[in-house]
């Protein structure tokens, strides 16, 4: 059964955007621990994933933002890979994570304190494992997108953060709006990207407009 909806629930798969990218610079200010929701249109993966979605249907793909040493921030996030690759939990800089983004949601945990740094060790501490192409919930040896937040947030809870989870075709799994629409987290903005100007000289440039909560 597995094997039948793992291409459905492939979140991770982070095909080419067909808009342009999203740059830091046009982001509201951004905290270690807030999500970053890329839009279902950012790539094949995501549509999928934004169709397993039983509620909000807007997103394809989570990552968590994480603080660098220099104070800049990176995101970290289970990618499939290039094809044919196995896929890991990757720490990506920000501006990479946005590089095939056109719609972007911005989202803020409740979590404080010792939880909260417990949430984002997790993330740290999750960085390198392979990416479960078997969508299952058995153990976090192996993640996937909705996955590793859920444990995230469940490591600082000290319990499920999620007991009602998504079901479909028999199979237990975290859609994206399970998380989009967990009582912990607030939509604080959404980041478009909008039709390109000229840019003299330099060719197009990318503007964004960006929508507070």
């Amino acid at each position: 059964m597995l094997r039948q909806i793992a291409p459905a629930l492939a979140c991770l798969l982070v095909a080419s955007a067909a808009g342009a990218e999203i740059l830091p610079s046009a982001l509201p200010p951004v905290q270690p621990g807030d999500l970053l929701f890329k839009g279902a249109g950012t790539g094949t993966g995501t549509q999928i994933a934004a169709i397993w979605s039983q509620g909000d249907k807007r997103w394809g793909h989570v990552g968590i933002a994480v603080a660098n040493p220099d104070g800049s921030l990176s995101v970290i996030h289970a990618d499939t890979g290039a094809p044919r690759q196995t896929g890991k939990v990757v720490r990506v800089s920000l501006a990479a994570y946005l590089s095939d983004v056109s719609e972007l949601g911005l989202y803020q945990i409740d979590l404080t304190g010792p939880a909260r740094a417990a949430y984002l060790a997790y993330a740290e501490a999750a960085v390198g494992r392979p990416f479960d192409r078997a969508f299952s919930l058995e153990t976090d040896t192996r993640l996937y997108c909705t996955e590793l937040v859920w444990r995230a947030m469940s490591e600082a809870l000290g319990e499920d953060a999620l007991p009602a989870k998504s079901t479909r075709l028999g199979a237990v799994y975290i859609s994206v709006s399970d998380l989009a629409e967990h009582p912990l987290l607030t939509e604080t903005a959404m980041v478009r990207a909008v039709a390109a100007e000229e840019g003299g000289k330099g060719g197009d440039r990318q503007t964004t407009r960006a929508e507070t909560r």
